[in-house]
């Protein structure tokens, strides 16, 4: 009897009881891994917080916020054939992972026991680098095994699930940093962030080792994969012009985001925001994040991940085109810091409605089978141009913070168009007999 192929969508109900245990575990990773980072892990609130106690240098300020990204992302090209020889990559995550909850307990120790500027600087940024390598090595292996274990119509859901939930736990998170380092806190620095870090150590924890617990199905060894090289991905590039529409978009988006983690530092060298304000901004960020990732989840059911994620570009865009207006405005100080609840609000908006479908979206337009190979190209480009971020400090000492501003409104509006044109297959398909 003849086959074909049926375009369904299905609930996540109606799926096999190990997938949906895989996808209450996914969803646990996610939560609790974003709710910490969105929390007592920030690296664009807290870690750049804590950095600006021991250095003004807006050099080295500006290095916090992109290093993790590049650091997770450069790694991933040059595992991919180690992955494609295993039928099972669980094991390189679970591996990784254990590097990276070991650090975050030495980042905490060295923060609750010492006082010397020169070794708290140099723990933070040898976390920040090892720390986000070791990330990039498990981050491969998670996109494999969520796109082996999660259906294309679910992979909005559950990111828009993880990043909602991840967000509900960041109000009570941003709640403890209020607790160890807001106005009035009976903690001194540096002991006050070593408390953040320490439960930031137990959440990852936490979070990483529920993502250990998935049943990864054994992947066909035998067949033969497409090995990464310069000739292969230059063929894609020429060929799939809808993967480079994908690559244009996120190239704009990073580019975009490259002045995140200076937003505080402006507030409070240009506009007179104290530093105290950044565990109070951090909670009224947490309260907008996972309404809308709640939403852009759901909506990506019926319409696919593009149309959020563009979204939360053009919202990035208002927030930097709120900044360049405070000084006409006459912002300063006390109104200067209500103001910037507006700019957090708008870059909360971006958060919840970009990284609740990005990933969704590029293990969409990519083939089944060959994720770990596009995606892990994709993501070492975007190490590199993350590294190139890193100088946002430099550029704004060079430029100016509102020239390096409308820099990255103009990207973020192109990244959105990019997004917006992209060709995305969200739905699930089924064999039939006819």
């Amino acid at each position: 009897m003849p086959t074909s192929k049926a375009i369904i969508v299905m609930h996540h109900h109606a799926l096999p009881r190990a997938t949906r245990r895989n996808f209450r575990l996914n969803i646990v990773n996610g939560a609790v891994t974003a709710g910490s980072e969105n929390s007592v892990g920030s690296p664009d609130r807290v870690m750049t917080t804590f950095a600006a106690h021991l250095t003004d240098n807006p050099i080295l300020l500006g290095l916090i916020t992109p290093l993790p990204g590049a650091m997770w992302s450069l790694p991933q090209l040059f595992i991919i054939p180690a992955m494609q020889r295993r039928a099972r990559v669980l094991p390189i995550y679970r591996a990784a992972s254990f590097v990276r909850v070991t650090l975050w307990a030495v980042l905490a120790l060295a923060a609750l026991f010492s006082r010397d500027t020169t070794i708290l600087l140099l723990t933070l940024f040898s976390f920040l680098l090892i720390a986000g390598l070791a990330g990039g090595v498990a981050g491969l292996p998670f996109i494999e095994v969520t796109g082996k274990t999660i259906p294309p119509s679910q992979r909005g859901h559950v990111f828009g699930l993880r990043v909602a939930l991840g967000g509900v736990l960041a109000i009570a998170g941003s709640q403890v940093v209020i607790f160890f380092t807001g106005p009035g806190s009976a903690f001194d620095f540096p002991v006050s962030f070593g408390m953040l870090f320490l439960v930031a150590t137990v959440a990852q924890a936490i979070g990483q080792g529920a993502f250990t617990l998935v049943d990864e199905p054994d992947a066909d060894t035998n067949i033969i994969r497409t090995r990464p090289s310069l000739n292969v991905f230059g063929s894609i590039w020429r060929s799939d012009g809808n993967f480079r529409r994908y690559v244009w978009g996120r190239t704009f988006a990073v580019l975009g985001g490259m002045a995140s983690g200076l937003v505080i530092v402006y507030a409070n060298q240009q506009l007179g925001v104290r530093l105290e304000m950044a565990g109070i901004y951090l909670f009224a960020s947490s309260l907008l994040s996972p309404v809308f990732s709640m939403l852009a989840g759901r909506m990506s059911v019926r319409t696919g991940n593009r149309l959020p994620v563009a979204g939360g570009m053009l919202m990035m865009g208002l927030g930097w085109a709120m900044l360049l207006l405070a000084k006409p405005l006459g912002v300063r100080e006390g109104s200067a810091e209500t103001f910037m609840f507006v700019v957090y609000a708008l870059l909360a908006l971006h958060k919840g409605l970009l990284f609740s479908n990005m990933m969704a979206l590029g293990l969409n337009i990519t083939p089944e089978g060959d994720h770990a190979l596009y995606m892990g190209a994709v993501n070492t480009w975007i190490g590199v141009l993350l590294l190139v971020t890193t100088l946002s400090g430099a550029i704004a000492r060079l430029i100016g913070y509102e020239a390096l501003f409308a820099l990255t409104l103009a990207c973020a509006a192109i990244s959105a168009w990019a997004f917006v044109t992209l060709v995305e297959d969200w739905r699930d398909e089924a064999v039939v007999a006819t």
